[in-house]
């Protein structure tokens, strides 16, 4: 008998410990948006320039952005306008990851494509990205200014890459 009560309680140890280790319905696990920000934030250091937070109002005008998608989100850009720097981390609701990704996409193809922006800020803004996990969308648009004034456009460009890609790396790393 206490053989059995054993094996019965080790079974359902095991099954809980599986059940802890499982991911939401979605099969994706559950991340706070201001966790991811403030891994991006660590990533850059003194070289994070966005200060302000934006608003829900901002936020859906700025992007385009359909609110009635969003569960959470974190967003900050600088207060001195001259910085294009963004940094927008959003969890969709359930299912609405894909919609909340094309209107960040169309929201940085305007960007790139059609708004006026100082000439030293365009390496940055081209090497911008939407980034997607599940539900978890984020717009980067940040990193360090480029304090060479001599280098080619292709060495500014690369930068402006290498700079992104550390908030590439920050929020793909809770996934």
């Amino acid at each position: 008998m206490k053989r059995f009560l054993v094996q019965g309680i080790a079974f359902v140890m095991f099954v809980l410990a599986l059940a802890g280790c499982a991911r939401g319905n979605s099969g994706q696990a559950e991340v706070e948006v201001s966790d991811i920000l403030a891994k991006i934030r660590e990533a850059y250091g003194e070289n994070y320039l966005p200060d302000t937070e934006v608003d829900e109002a901002m936020l859906g005008q700025l992007f385009n952005l359909d609110m009635s998608l969003v569960e959470a989100y974190v967003a900050e850009m600088p207060m001195i306008s001259n910085h294009p720097d963004r940094v927008v981390v959003i969890k969709a609701k359930e299912g609405k990851g894909s919609e909340v990704e094309e209107q960040l996409t169309a929201a940085r193809k305007i960007l790139v494509e059609d708004s006026f922006q100082y000439p030293a800020n365009m390496p940055k803004v081209q090497s911008s990205q939407v980034v997607r996990n599940g539900d978890y969308v984020a717009f980067l648009l940040v990193g360090a200014i480029n304090e060479n004034l001599d280098a080619s456009e292709e060495d500014q460009l690369a930068f402006a890459q290498e700079e992104t890609q550390k908030a590439v790396d920050a929020f793909e790393s809770f996934f």
